[in-house]
């Protein structure tokens, strides 16, 4: 049931990302006048503006802030355009929408939506947000798509780079790309110069921009500029100028019509210190090569593509094999070949013994808040301690030189006081410095939240997705014997040694997040107490500093 307006106080939360679909959203500006306009007559304790995208969680330093001033008792209360302000992401969604159901936020206003603080009003408000999620994600994969098929197409997605242009005659979306014919002959004559090998990059930079008067493109009414030099690199080293598109590091086709061809490019990167072992358009992208090595002889897994007659099914199947590249000859590898869909088997083996119950990350994600704080507020006292006593050791070093102007002292005392206050001021310095304990927390963030989520991920995720899991997942990554073998990283061993007893224990607990019995609320503070016990095994110091989980099987 919801409060009377007049005992809640209120946080006005105005958001706008410069990322993607939100760029068509209310302004921040607009949306303060909608705030004042709406509810005139609430009390509004503070406007808060964020400039951060809400698609992925702790992203967004106002918004975090606002939670943790909600936590003290600033205000009960958020306004806000429409729910899509407040999370585009399951975390932050979850973040609201409990704080509300446990009373720490007595109510919620929106623009253009009514909440009702109900049973009924707060699924209603995370159908919302999970629909607000749903669209961002399904906008992002549209846009991918759309980008994807321009590449496929031919054509390379955005702006042109220099030498070529967008043909702005053609809708957007549908724009091609032409030769710049004003600049295509310099960069056309420039590379033929470095071709020679007579001359160094630079002997060409300066020549292109001092003697032939090269300008880039005009921005706006600004004018165009010299060449830079990090650009003629980037020039150099790029195969769009050899008819090559390089996108999502995959490379197809182009077609642009090329200024070099791909043996001059191959030649230009000779010149640079390269190896010009440009490859070939349309080559097949595999998910795991260069991830694994060979458990015999250490040499990297490659991969190809394979079809076979079904004859039972009367069709023909493709299959990616991975095996060694056998290249250490002086070691007599036999190593056979693996089915990629074996290996993803065991990579889902792996991240399902390390799936943890959401709930874990729920009080991890309050610990971890709460241990920030505490920390920072610590950190306060010791840095004024620290410049004090750095003012005053700075103050003895100058009367000592005063002393040594004088007279009145040697330089022998001198030099041996003052190296000595010199090496107590520098000790007291590097005390200053700004610890990471933040970058440690936010570390320890998106470990837990891997944990919750990585295996839903990877079935869901394309190869890029997949790629960076098993990353984070494990190192020392081998294939032996046909068997997949892959080592976990150290942060993860002591939750895959726990998470199933863990998990079986929160699960024969869950009725007492919404029951009553004291009994089962008891056995559940204990079980979080035990979560968040003590580090012991973790052998993660980064995690071990903000997140001290003990992770030992308490005995139930």
């Amino acid at each position: 049931m919801n409060k009377p307006n007049s005992t809640i106080r209120y946080f006005a939360y105005v958001r706008k990302s410069t990322e993607g679909e939100e760029r068509q959203a209310l302004s921040i500006e607009s949306q303060k006048d909608k705030v004042w306009e709406v509810f005139p007559d609430l009390e509004i304790v503070d406007i808060l503006e964020e400039k951060h995208s809400a698609f992925k969680p702790y992203n967004r330093p106002v918004f975090d802030e606002m939670i943790k001033r909600i936590r003290k008792g600033e205000a009960t209360g958020i306004i806000a355009w429409h729910p899509d302000r407040l999370s585009r992401n399951e975390i932050d969604a979850s973040t609201i929408t409990y704080l509300v159901r446990t009373g720490v936020i007595h109510d919620l206003k929106f623009g253009s939506y009514n909440f009702d603080n109900s049973p009924e009003g707060i699924m209603m408000l995370q159908l919302a947000l999970s629909q607000s999620q749903y669209f961002s994600s399904k906008l992002g994969k549209d846009v991918k798509r759309g980008l994807e098929k321009k590449v496929s197409l031919g054509w390379l997605p955005g702006v042109a780079p220099e030498g070529y242009l967008n043909d702005m005659r053609l809708e957007k979306g549908q724009r091609t790309i032409i030769t710049d014919k004003k600049r295509a002959v310099l960069l056309r004559r420039a590379f033929d110069m470095f071709l020679t090998g007579a001359y160094s990059a630079q002997e060409v930079f300066n020549k292109l921009n001092n003697e032939w008067g090269y300008r880039t493109r005009k921005k706006k009414k600004m004018g165009g500029k010299p060449l830079s030099r990090s650009l003629w690199y980037k020039i150099l080293n790029n195969p769009f100028y050899a008819g090559v598109i390089v996108y999502n590091g995959k490379e197809s086709k182009g077609r642009q019509k090329p200024i070099i061809t791909i043996d001059e490019f191959n030649r230009i990167q000779e010149l640079l210190g390269g190896k010009g072992c440009m490859k070939k358009p349309g080559k097949r992208d595999f998910t795991f090569t260069g991830l694994f090595r060979c458990g015999v002889c250490g040499c990297l897994i490659t991969a190809e593509h394979k079809t076979k007659y079904i004859k039972s099914q009367n069709k023909v199947k493709g299959y990616d094999y991975y095996h060694c590249t056998h290249k250490k000859k002086e070691i007599d590898c036999r190593q056979g070949s693996v089915l990629e869909e074996d290996i993803k088997h065991e990579i889902l083996l792996k991240l399902k013994g390390i799936e943890i119950h959401p709930k874990f990350l729920e009080w991890g994600l309050e610990y971890l808040d709460s241990v920030k704080e505490t920390e920072n507020e610590k950190k306060k006292i010791i840095d004024t301690n620290q410049k004090f006593q750095t003012a005053e050791l700075e103050s003895q070093l100058s009367e000592l030189t005063m002393m040594r102007a004088k007279k009145l002292i040697d330089d022998e005392g001198f030099i041996k006081e003052s190296d000595k206050l010199k090496k107590q001021i520098k000790d007291l310095k590097k005390g200053e410095e700004k610890n990471d304990l933040e970058a440690d927390i936010k570390f320890a963030k998106e470990k837990l939240s891997f944990c919750v989520f990585a295996f839903k991920r990877f079935i869901e995720g394309g190869k890029d997705a997949q790629k960076e899991i098993l990353a984070q997942l494990g190192s020392n990554r081998e294939i032996i014997n046909k068997n997949v073998v892959i080592t976990l990283n150290p942060w993860l061993i002591p939750i895959h040694e726990n998470a199933e007893q863990f998990n079986a224990e929160m699960k024969r607990l869950e009725p007492a997040l919404t029951l009553t019995n004291t009994t089962q609320k008891e056995a559940l503070a204990s079980l979080r107490s035990r979560w968040l016990g003590d580090l012991d095994s973790n052998q993660d110091k980064r995690l071990q500093r903000p997140l001290s989980c003990r992770w030992t099987i308490p005995e139930i």
